[in-house]
């Protein structure tokens, strides 16, 4: 493997294979790259389990979830039996022994999990009160992870807090499934910080990536804090899927004209139409909208985001 090629490379690559049925090949680089980037080892026997059992190598796809087991990482029994990919091994003892385990071990994570904040530094710009940007990992990530994404907020101004789901599917692994119970828990952040610092309240504005971007858009508008607007970056998960879902919503909304969106979406990505019809419902309805599709990226973070980030917070706080 090339010392230059880095992990996100990797997944970049595998991802475009995956994409193109090239199964093999995904999992000849996952296999080559594993013993390279040990801090990202749960997610590469994720994808090196999936591209076994698209193989139809069920045998193998087995013998790698064993492998993780034994080396401590698990994911949830609900996470397991939803991955599309793992269908060839649905009937399977094996896989079925293992999916208890697992699960064993995913019911003790849970019963102790709790939500979790991470604030970076605070902005060096002299100012009375602070705009505030909450942002939220993807599914199966964490607030650790999504630190690189946002951090140049800082440095626009912005009091830059991670927030990380009580919700877990594998270790250090959270989603956002639970819209009621995210929502929830991102309003108790939000009033937490609002007692430690001088927030500026009209100039609130979550952030999120995948499915962290859907919950951003859910919350933004249910009103469950007070919100200007939202950044979704790459939004994905049922209500992505089915615009209308939106529709309620939005008739609820009694301040819906006053908030903006922000959408930022690879044009490889493979919810690009339904956000781009999202954006325009979110015009046709009042909203003050605006879309970003980065050339040559699927479901990730553009290279210039840092960029795209200093616009959209500049774009939705004017």
């Amino acid at each position: 493997m090339s010392k230059h090629l880095s992990v996100d490379k990797v997944f970049e690559s595998c991802f475009d294979y995956f994409e193109a049925g090239e199964h093999q090949a995904a999992y000849d680089l996952l296999t080559e790259a594993a013993p390279h980037f040990p801090e990202r080892a749960m997610l590469l026997y994720n994808w090196r389990y999936c591209a076994a059992a698209l193989l139809d190598k069920p045998d193998l796809a087995i013998e790698i979830m064993q492998e993780a087991f034994n080396a401590g990482f698990w994911w949830s029994e609900e996470y397991l039996r939803s991955d599309d990919d793992l269908k060839i091994l649905h009937d399977l003892p094996a896989f079925n022994q293992l999916i208890d385990k697992f699960e064993k071990r995913s019911q003790a994570a849970q019963a102790s999990s709790k939500p979790f904040s991470l604030p970076l530094p605070l902005p060096t710009k002299n100012t009375e009160t602070l705009p505030l940007l909450l942002a939220l990992h993807g599914n199966t990530q964490n607030a650790a992870y999504s630190v690189e994404f946002w951090e140049s907020a800082v440095k626009e101004g912005w009091l830059t807090v991670l927030l990380q789901s009580s919700q877990i599917a594998g270790q250090d692994a959270y989603v956002w499934d639970d819209l009621e119970l995210g929502g929830s828990e991102i309003k108790d952040h939000y009033e937490e910080y609002k007692k430690e610092h001088s927030i500026d309240t009209e100039k609130v504005v979550v952030g999120g990536f995948s499915k962290g971007g859907e919950m951003a858009i859910w919350q933004t508008l249910m009103n469950i804090i007070p919100l200007s607007g939202f950044i979704a970056v790459n939004p994905g998960g049922p209500f992505i899927a089915n615009i209308e879902k939106w529709l309620p919503l939005i008739e609820n909304d009694k301040s819906f004209t006053d908030k903006r969106g922000y959408f930022v979406i690879g044009e490889n990505d493979q919810n690009l139409e339904n956000i781009k019809a999202l954006h325009e419902l979110f015009l046709s309805k009042g909203m003050d909208s605006k879309i970003i599709i980065s050339p040559a990226i699927a479901h990730d973070f553009p290279a210039d985001f840092d960029q795209i980030l200093a616009k959209a917070l500049k774009f939705i706080q004017d």
